[in-house]
């Protein structure tokens, strides 16, 4: 009798602001199942990577390091209305047209404490201190080139695992227009680390869904059938330009809510979204098969912006993430968790 399989299974996380609440709330719902069925036991248990990009990255990290998804889901309500100012309050408004929007330093602070909580001492917590393998995609402005924050579960990497978990999630998350690139200092094995100018990784991965399989295929050596894609987006808006309308100007694209950055990560993750289709259909021709599960929201009409905190389209945010959790966590646990 041949020996069941062994798959490997990854979580994906899109990135998208604010609506970082949808996946936050859709997973506190899969956890909350999983501890019905396995009480003790955390949703880093069951995966074998974890792959976030931007908000992605926020959540990724803190579910990697055992934070519960519904205390990273009231991470997000504490914190909107101080990190994303209302644009008509915001003092520094004047200063966005020629800088970013916001500043990153409580978003920085803010993640520092969240990811300490998780720590038996309250320290700093680091890329080492993740229970499974992650994979945070960012930019570096510095030297122009991607880049892919990994810890070090299987010996391969040197580097990355040392640096401090919010310092690689704010890396992750510096939008442009809305944050300024991220630039900090660490402590490596071979001395003092820099890494100057990161910025968002949805610039290339907002959906990080393929980041994860060429991770698995590719460097660790399973095969496509061998792997199980479960990929939670945060939102999918209609954008749309009349014919009857005029060129947009430089405000319609930017301010105060800049349109053609969320555009951008839109675009991204569905052309990521194509690839694992057309690569479903492909295997499947060829007799074969892959597993890969979207949790995706449509909105009726434009999205709520990436840097909204109106307390209303927070409200609405979490119901969106409420509603996914019920039509889908049933089926999610019996394909990744239940054996």
């Amino acid at each position: 009798m041949e020996p069941v399989p062994k798959f490997f299974n990854i979580l994906s996380i899109d990135g998208g602001g604010i609506r970082g609440i949808i996946p936050a709330k859709f997973l506190a719902g899969l956890e909350a199942h999983l501890q019905k069925h396995r009480p003790g036991s955390k949703l880093h248990d069951h995966f074998d990577l974890i792959c976030g990009t931007s908000t992605g990255a926020i959540l990724a990290i803190g579910l990697s390091l055992g934070i519960p998804a519904k205390e990273l889901l009231a991470f997000y309500k504490q914190y909107a209305r101080s990190i994303f100012l209302r644009w008509i309050w915001n003092i520094d408004k004047v200063k966005a047209l020629y800088g970013p929007m916001y500043s990153n330093r409580k978003l920085l602070a803010a993640l520092h404490e969240v990811y300490k909580s998780s720590t038996a001492d309250h320290k700093t917590a680091l890329m080492s201190d993740c229970k499974t393998r992650l994979c945070i995609p960012a930019f570096n402005g510095l030297s122009g080139e991607i880049n892919v924050f990994k810890t070090n579960l299987d010996g391969l990497y040197t580097r990355d695992y040392m640096i401090p978990a919010h310092h690689a999630a704010l890396s992750s998350a510096s939008a442009p227009v809305y944050f300024p690139p991220h630039s900090f200092s660490f402590q490596a094995t071979s001395g003092e680390g820099r890494n100057i100018n990161m910025i968002d990784g949805g610039l290339f991965a907002n959906n990080p869904a393929l980041i994860g399989l060429f991770e698995a295929t590719d460097k660790l050596g399973y095969s496509f059938g061998e792997v199980k894609m479960l990929s939670v987006g945060t939102g999918r808006g209609k954008h749309i330009l009349k014919r009857r309308w005029k060129p947009p100007s430089f405000r319609f694209w930017l301010i105060p809510n800049p349109r053609l950055f969320d555009i951008m990560l839109d675009a991204q993750s569905q052309i990521t979204e194509q690839y694992f289709l057309f690569l479903k259909r492909s295997m499947a021709a060829l007799g074969q098969q892959i597993t890969y599960e979207r949790i995706q929201y449509d909105f009726p009409e434009k999205a709520i912006p990436l840097n909204s905190s109106r307390p209303a389209d927070l409200e609405r945010l979490e119901v969106i993430g409420d509603e996914l959790s019920k039509k889908h966590v049933g089926n999610i646990y019996n394909l990744f968790i239940k054996k």
